[in-house]
């Protein structure tokens, strides 16, 4: 079948459209797929490993003692910090597309990573099936939302990785009351679901498209997949039983092909503000950060500050310090991020390390105005 490619278009540009990414969108270019990838470099599948007892065929583990679980967790850490070329080259693309939600089914934030480097403000969020829903920060249709749907890395108990932790998923899915309801509705709202390598193979997809509601006979939503490798008979269940409309292109003609027709309608996200290392520390002044701030952009101003200090830090030996100041402040609020996104703080906890952080910065920004500009700042942009 071939894409309807005006539905897709229209359904994007009224933002009804959700994305899942699936693990085959990161198979390599040798076709090495992520779970192949990652029993590799756990050497999961070695009788001999002091931590995992068996690997299944499935992608689940038994540990041999469950504290061992913790170890692997750590390992399993390090394995999606590495680079992943061919999905990365597919990510920069679905970036920039105006998705307002996008589920994904690996725990890393290799695409929200892309999305913060290329500037695209958005919020993450994830599914913990041990753990009540978090409040949404910003509105959903006022930023996108790239939401972990079988946990985060960095949070181990949210993880699904044993047999025993999907039932207890599922449990928690059929349940209720542990995913953010306002990220429910908008997420049961679409008027199309795009899936770009998902697990159609694996048994429990039947089971997690069921409890997402997307097998519903009948509904007013379509579901769109790039052909994946599956039986025949494997593929007819998914086109009978879950209405999935298998198109002809793969995942990466799939979404060249839309990222195009995004660009030609003029749909593509703008970037606000940048932290790539090449843009020249003279185009941002101190003015232009403290404007960042006023508007609630503090990752974007420590960034911003970041790099103006950067190109000469080495060599002017009264800015060395204020370097390490906004470095300090950086992992202040990186930590206060991941705390948040845990849940482990409170709403006005938050507020108030927010609060701190900022006017911690705008006192830096004082001291550096003090001692003088770095360099000549353009025209009309005072430094």
């Amino acid at each position: 079948m071939s894409t309807d490619w005006n539905f897709v278009i229209d359904t994007i540009r009224r933002n009804k459209c959700v994305l899942f990414i699936g693990p085959q969108v990161y198979t390599d270019s040798e076709g090495t797929t992520l779970e192949e990838a990652l029993s590799r470099a756990l050497d999961a599948r070695n009788p001999e490993n002091p931590f995992i007892r068996s690997y299944y065929h499935d992608g689940f583990f038994l540990f041999r003692e469950n504290k061992f679980k913790s170890r692997v967790i750590s390992q399993i850490r390090q394995f999606y910090s590495q680079a992943f070329p061919k999905a990365e080259s597919i990510f920069e693309k679905v970036a920039a597309m105006p998705f307002p939600i996008i589920v994904t089914l690996t725990p890393d934030r290799l695409l929200s990573n892309i999305m913060q480097r290329k500037g695209i403000e958005h919020q993450c969020d994830f599914y913990h099936f041990n753990q009540p829903a978090r409040t949404q920060e910003v509105k959903i249709g006022e930023q996108p939302v790239v939401y972990n749907l079988l946990g985060w890395v960095e949070e181990d108990e949210s993880l699904v990785l044993t047999h025993n932790d999907l039932f207890g998923y599922l449990e928690a899915v059929f349940l209720g009351g542990k995913m953010n309801m306002e990220f429910k509705a908008e997420l049961m709202q679409a008027s199309n679901y795009i899936f770009l390598g998902l697990p159609f193979d694996k048994w429990y997809m039947q089971l997690l498209l069921r409890v997402l509601s997307l097998h519903v006979d009948g509904a007013r939503f379509e579901r769109i997949s790039p052909k994946p490798t599956l039986t025949r008979r494997t593929r007819s269940m998914y086109e009978e039983q879950f209405k999935i409309q298998f198109v002809d292109e793969n995942v990466e003609l799939f979404v060249n092909e839309l990222y195009e027709r995004c660009a030609s309608q003029n749909l593509l996200r703008k970037a606000e503000v940048t932290s790539d290392s090449s843009v020249p520390a003279e185009s941002i002044s101190l003015d232009t950060i403290v404007d960042l701030i006023a508007y609630a952009k503090t990752r974007e101003a420590l960034d911003a500050l970041r790099l103006y200090l950067t190109p000469v830090r080495s060599k002017n030996a009264k800015y060395s310090g204020f370097f390490t100041d906004i470095v300090l402040l950086m992992n202040r609020f990186e930590e206060m991020e991941k705390k948040t996104q845990r849940g482990l703080t409170y709403s006005q906890e938050d507020l108030v390390e927010r609060a701190r952080i900022n006017f911690d910065l705008l006192a830096l920004i004082n001291n550096i105005r003090e001692i003088g500009s770095p360099g000549p700042a353009p025209a009309g942009m005072p430094g």
